[in-house]
């Protein structure tokens, strides 16, 4: 994956690993070359010049070239922590080489610590550590370039890479001097011998193929460029110091060893610079996730589709992970495919459904739906117009992240690169995304079935209404046929009866005069249960028109009424006044009082109380007498239609007068509930919201 520089610097990936050189960077390094290559040109007639031996130099140089090196292998290291690839764990290898191997060739040089050196060194040890370090360091490089072409995320391995690099500097360092017997001689004092022109220019072509090898493998990151800028100056390193010049301490000597101080230096300070330079842009970075983040959260929280989200936030999230492709996919579990919602390219971004292929294409489903993301390779997927598009666009692996909410697996966000160099930080940034988005299309999946539901309950009671309004126009029909069909023969019994007791009563004896008068009194009583029936009926459809009544002068004017001239004692206290429909309330007060009235009527200390109180937010109203009482295991038919616990032939009524107080108070919100003991009285509550 190489990103690109667009004047935006969250569209690329941060190491110089993965980031591509600018122009700038292109012309400040062939300006390096140019200038490195003039210098060599002038240095190379002069080459073979001796100068005075300064034994202070090779310390000071080295030391400082050993410093570089191990400075830099530790930067390195520290990348491929980051990024996990292989060519920048070889490449670190290099540089610890370089330096290990520079360490032990300053303690091996003769002169320096020793008159032979130390670590037992012979004439020949200098020179071939010399060769191996100069050999090592560009098949490092050669390795790191291969590399970068078949990239694969390396876990772990840096500890045992650092090892192989120690056991190869000790086996070199002990090949080079106890083992110096094995080896031809390139040395003789301080001049080279023919053996040594073969082994040089041998080094010297394997710097050479690293530089070509390198230069064929594009597309370049900076640190391929400035690599590249290396192994120009070790070409010219090698070349004055060792094959150039006659041997040691001449002007080739030491121009040679400050071109590999040189060397030594440029991917250091590289790496330290655009280092500054990535942490600035990190924060940019940041700043942008948390961006991208508020939006999504923003846009969840407002109920928007899940399409409109992931066409707003799929081009920067392309943008802040570095990646060629990113597509937002809805799954269809049932029918085992993948559709498209958004999908952003380098050039074209696609919003909305249309885009349809097989699930397979996401890994395995299944660690999906457990949460785990899916690498998928794309050049070991069968032959297809999919895998053929995706190579195309440049996405050679890519990565599925499960969107999941709610326990289930909606869909996945997938982003592709060149190489498999996905870091943790785009997986953390992918995954904040998705459960986002996740969370978004769960909400939209959610509020589908709420509307559906809302639009199944509404066609429910559009019918149930319809069905409701056709039973009231039946008893419409019903109630006007009371009215009239029922009470017109009901008149013509009673009439006939009359006039039959008007005319001929002198012609009855008196169990004639006794059943006329029993059928009278049936069809009065008839005639009441037919008007009970109605006003119940009413009830049902009548909505209370209420407003603020002064209950205790209600129930004083019902006293009245009813009283009558009945001997019975009523006592009526202060009552709440009470937010009601003043007509159905009065048939409340009617009918319980007219039952304290009646039951009570046969006692010669009949006595009746009315009273009632404000408790919490309900006003609760009695009316209680010392009447004949009822059996409270009969309690739960006080109030149903035609339910009566006294023969008719003991009190008259028709058994809807409780029925009635129960509709009227539960209209009004509230409840009715009574007490009794058999021949010690009852007690009726009711409760009514209290008045604001």
């Amino acid at each position: 994956m190489v990103g690109t520089r667009d004047g935006d610097v969250v569209a690329r990936p941060l190491s110089v690993v993965l980031l591509s050189p600018s122009a700038a960077e292109r012309r400040l390094a062939l300006a390096v070359i140019l200038l490195s290559g003039l210098m060599f040109v002038a240095a190379v007639p002069l080459a073979k010049q001796p100068l005075a031996p300064y034994p202070a130099f090779i310390p000071i140089y080295q030391t400082a070239l050993v410093v570089n090196d191990l400075i830099t292998a530790l930067l390195l290291f520290g990348q491929f922590k980051l990024l996990r690839l292989r060519s920048v764990l070889v490449l670190a290898c290099g540089y610890l080489f370089t330096g290990a191997m520079a360490s032990v060739h300053l303690l091996s040089f003769p002169g320096l610590f020793s008159p032979g050196g130390l670590l037992g060194a012979g004439p020949q040890t200098t020179a071939w550590l010399y060769m191996f370090w100069h050999a090592g360091f560009p098949a490092c490089v050669v390795a790191y370039a291969w590399l970068k072409r078949r990239e694969d995320a390396a876990h772990g391995g840096q500890a045992l890479a650092v090892t192989a690099v120690l056991v190869a500097v000790a086996g070199l360092s002990a090949l080079a001097t106890a083992g110096q017997a094995l080896l031809p001689p390139i040395m003789q004092g301080d001049a080279y011998t023919p053996a040594m022109i073969f082994v040089v220019s041998s080094v010297w072509a394997l710097s050479l193929v690293a530089l070509v090898v390198l230069w064929r493998r594009r597309p370049y990151s900076v640190l391929d460029l400035w690599l590249m800028v290396v192994m120009c100056a070790w070409l010219f390193d090698i070349a004055l110091a060792a094959v150039l010049n006659a041997g040691r301490f001449d002007l080739g000597f030491y121009a040679g060893r400050i071109y590999g101080l040189a060397a030594a230096t440029f991917v250091l300070l590289v790496l330290l610079v655009e280092n500054s330079r990535l942490y600035a842009r990190a924060v940019d970075r940041q700043a942008e996730r948390l961006r991208i983040l508020t939006e999504l959260e923003r846009a969840v929280a407002s109920e928007q589709a899940p399409q409109e989200i992931a066409s707003a936030v799929i081009r920067p999230l392309r943008e802040l992970l570095g990646v060629p492709r990113a597509i937002v996919n809805r799954f269809d579990l049932a029918a085992g495919e993948v559709e498209w919602i958004a999908a952003a390219g380098r050039r074209r971004t696609h919003v909305g459904p249309g885009v349809r292929y097989s699930i397979r294409l996401m890994g395995d489903v299944a660690a999906l739906a457990r949460g785990e993301p899916q690498r998928v390779d794309v050049r070991a997927l069968p032959a297809s117009p999919e895998k053929d598009a995706l190579l195309a666009s440049d996405v050679a692996v890519y990565m599925v992240v499960p969107m999941r909410a709610g326990g289930e697996l909606l869909g996945a966000l997938s982003f592709g690169a060149p190489s498999d160099a996905f870091t943790p930080e785009q997986l953390r940034i992918a995954e904040e995304v998705a459960t986002q988005l996740a969370i978004a299309m769960f909400q939209a999946r959610l509020l589908a079935r709420l509307r559906d539901h809302a639009a199944e309950l509404e066609a429910t009671v559009r019918k149930r209404t319809e069905a409701l309004e056709a039973a009231n126009q039946e008893l419409e029909g019903f109630s006007y046929s009371v009215s009239h069909d029922l009470r017109a023969p009901l008149r013509a019994v009673d009439g006939y009866a009359r006039m039959l007791e008007e005319d001929y009563a002198a012609r009855l004896d008196d169990e004639g005069r006794r059943l006329l008068a029993v059928v009278r009194q049936s069809s009065a009583r008839m005639g009441r249960l037919i008007d009970d029936l109605l006003a119940f009926s009413r009830l049902g459809r009548q909505q209370p028109a209420k407003q603020l009544v002064d209950m205790t002068e209600l129930a004083r004017d019902v006293v009245t009424e009813l009283r009558n001239g009945a001997a019975a004692s009523v006592e009526l206290g202060a009552l709440p006044s009470a937010r009601a429909d003043r007509a159905l309330i009065r048939q409340v007060w009617t009918n319980l009082v007219g039952n304290a009235l009646k039951y009570s009527g046969k006692r010669a200390d009949a006595r009746v109380e009315i009273g009632g109180r404000q408790d919490g937010g309900e006003s609760v109203y009695w009316v209680r007498d010392n009447g004949v009482g009822f059996d409270m295991r009969y309690a739960d038919k006080l109030f149903g239609v035609f339910q009566r616990l006294h023969r008719a032939d003991e009190f008259d009524g028709t058994g809807v007068g409780l029925a009635i107080v129960q509709r009227v108070v539960a209209r009004h919100g509230g409840r009715v509930w009574a007490q009794a003991q058999p021949g010690e009285g009852a007690c009726f509550h009711f409760s009514l919201p209290a008045a604001a």
